[in-house]
């Protein structure tokens, strides 16, 4: 990276204060830009070893700096963050990353819920959704396994009911594709799984406050959902 390059990124802080006045969906989108370009900028960010000290990875002036970080470097920043963020940081650029990831992820966590209580979310990308954020749930530890069990259960139901019925062609997006001819009761069996099995996915969710699902689903679920 060169001097222009960090020179033409604005400060943490001066993007927070430009968000006062913007919508929740306008604040989202405004800091998880600004999140990519620190990421893309610097390089992953990272716990230091064996801490829960969150650190900025500055690229060494070598390395080719992407246009855009990969779906991976976001997801690692993101983990990192999520596992920091409960715990005390040092005065630093760590920090002020730390700061900016938490507020993107609470924005994410309110235009999810703002979106979900309109009731105007098209079903299939609200059946979709809830089965993208389940990959990223993250079970609490326990002995007995016999809750994981269950979710991992409704999650597995959820993707079957979802093959059942036919998708939006992501090429021909007005037309719909059905691999083999369906039944009308076998489609009906289907929604109606679907419906019961995403609101009990999605209440499991809320139940931690979107805590236990890894902010990098929350934020992608709530990108694509806008």
């Amino acid at each position: 990276m060169n001097e222009n390059d960090i020179a033409a990124l604005q400060l943490n802080k001066d993007v927070i204060a430009d968000a006062i006045t913007m919508t929740n969906i306008e604040r989202f989108l405004h800091f998880l830009q600004h999140a990519k370009s620190l990421v893309g900028l610097y390089g992953p960010s990272s716990k230091q070893p064996n801490t829960t000290v969150f650190a900025r990875y500055v690229r060494p002036p070598q390395h080719p700096k992407p246009q855009d970080p990969s779906f991976d470097t976001l997801a690692l920043s993101f983990a990192a963050a999520q596992d920091c963020t409960y715990s005390a940081q040092p005065a630093g650029s760590g920090k002020e990353d730390l700061d900016l990831f938490t507020l993107l992820w609470d924005c994410a966590v309110v235009v999810l819920e703002e979106i979900l209580a309109r009731g105007s979310l098209p079903q299939e990308s609200f059946r979709w959704g809830i089965f993208g954020l389940s990959a990223g749930y993250m079970h609490p530890p326990a002995r007995d396994v016999t809750a994981q069990n269950v979710f991992l259960s409704n999650k597995r139901r959820l993707h079957d009911a979802l093959n059942v019925l036919p998708s939006l062609n992501r090429e021909t997006s007005s037309e719909y594709v059905v691999g083999e001819k369906k039944t009308t009761a076998l489609l009906t069996r289907a929604r109606r799984d679907i419906h019961t099995l995403g609101h009990i996915l999605l209440h499991e969710y809320r139940l931690s406050s979107w805590r236990r699902v890894r902010w990098l689903h929350t934020i992608a679920v709530a990108e694509r959902w806008d």
